[in-house]
């Protein structure tokens, strides 16, 4: 069914959620209006000649002045004409999914199941295209795909009448075609799942912020439980504070500049030269909006695992505002994160596997330990800078930017399988 959302003066509802939850049901989200106190009555004529349902929020108060001869009362849900009309203050995604929508499924005899795949690196085309045996008129599988900010959640809705091991079949292959840029299959944020990771696996991080200003570490403490991973999140944000806090060499600095891939990798190697975390990451970079000889928007996020001894420095261009750019390097770092773990966690398994087969042939041996926290002795090794173009929703900026940078396609993470290119490309501060 077709569902319009009258918000009166001003707007509650979610635009992106309502999608979402009318989808899961068969239904559509398909007309989102605001209107004046006086534009009302024009405005739910204009919807109920569209729409199936109408949802009413805001200043509910003035909807129901303006419906006093029609309702005898106020009532949070009446048809009208034929067609269902709910009113609420704030319609939030528990009003839709507890209230609302459960009157609409009166309505219609089909159920349905959905499958959530909480992607990045991908553009919705780019998704179509992986999914493309199944995006025809004849599929049993209908597929949403609504963005967030460099991320795409796509829900592939299958009804419950088809036979369940169609439906597993389904399921089995939409997981195969989807799993390289998938990340979790819940309602649950890049953060979250990063910060089971690190609680899972016992690994604890330290933090270098510059370019991202300690938004990087807001993200993490973002999650509850933070205490269990997060050892330090240390901004420094003058040259001062990197040769202080860090140890980043002033020669480095004076040789490469501040906004460099040597300064991340020397800030990254100060959070591990004291051996007691497992991963470090830092940043830095050029937020703007001023422009020094072209790097507005340059970032360069580094990496360190201590217990393989080595430290990748990433570096991105983005193409925004100082807002922008800042929130890109904070969601770049932390996919970038997500790859590593989820390969330090395959690396794991294998070495765990490996160590299986070799007791079952020498019972009597003790395998080798594999501690992850290791006294990191400089150097860790020569750094290694990886060109990469960051993910990078549209941008539409508040301001004219100075002197935009061309957006590059998006293309999924790699951070462990590099092209190494030449580490003299940023000396720019």
């Amino acid at each position: 069914m077709k569902v319009g959302f009258l918000s009166v003066e001003y707007q509650t509802v979610d635009v992106r959620t309502a999608k979402m939850a009318l989808f899961d049901n068969c239904h559509s989200a398909d007309l989102f209006v605001t209107a004046e106190i006086g534009e009302i009555d024009g405005a739910v004529n204009m919807l109920r000649a569209a729409c199936d349902a109408i949802v009413i929020d805001g200043n509910v108060d003035a909807f129901y002045d303006a419906y006093k001869d029609t309702l005898s009362h106020r009532p949070d849900h009446f048809e009208l004409d034929g067609k269902l009309h709910s009113v609420a203050a704030k319609v939030d995604y528990k009003f839709l999914t507890d209230k609302f929508i459960p009157l609409l499924n009166k309505k219609i005899k089909k159920r349905y199941a959905v499958m959530v795949f909480k992607t990045y690196g991908k553009t919705q085309d780019e998704l179509k295209a992986l999914l493309k045996e199944y995006m025809n008129k004849k599929s049993k599988v209908q597929f949403g795909f609504f963005d967030d900010f460099l991320e795409c959640e796509v829900h592939a809705r299958v009804s419950t009448s088809i036979a369940k091991e169609d439906m597993n079949a389904i399921s089995d292959r939409l997981v195969e075609l989807l799993r390289g840029c998938t990340y979790a299959y819940e309602d649950i944020s890049i953060n979250e799942r990063v910060a089971g990771i690190l609680r899972a696996e016992g690994l604890k991080i330290k933090i270098a912020e510059s370019f991202t200003g300690g938004a990087l570490g807001a993200a993490f403490t973002s999650v509850a439980g933070a205490s269990d991973y997060l050892m330090e999140d240390i901004v420094t944000y003058s040259v001062a504070s990197k040769n202080k806090r860090l140890g980043v060499p002033f020669e480095t600095i004076a040789a490469k500049g501040v906004v460099s891939g040597d300064t991340a990798y020397n800030m990254a190697l100060g959070l591990m030269a004291s051996g007691d975390c497992d991963i470090a990451i830092a940043t830095t970079g050029n937020a703007g909006p001023s422009v020094q000889s072209g790097s507005l928007g340059l970032c360069y996020v580094a990496l360190g695992i201590t217990s393989q001894k080595s430290i990748a420095v990433i570096k991105y261009v983005f193409n925004g505002d100082r807002d922008y750019n800042i929130k890109s390097g904070v969601k770049n770092a932390m996919f970038l994160l997500y790859e590593s773990l989820i390969s330090y966690r395959r690396q794991k398994k294998q070495r765990e596997t490996m160590a299986a087969a070799q007791a079952q042939q020498q019972p009597a041996q003790q395998p080798i330990p594999q501690p992850m926290q290791q006294p990191v002795q400089q150097p860790i090794q020569q750094p290694q800078y990886v060109q990469q173009q960051p993910m990078q929703p549209p941008y539409v900026p508040q301001q004219p930017v100075q002197q935009p940078l061309q957006a590059q396609p998006t293309t999924p993470i790699a951070p462990f399988a590099p092209t190494i290119v030449s580490p003299n490309d940023g000396t720019d501060n």
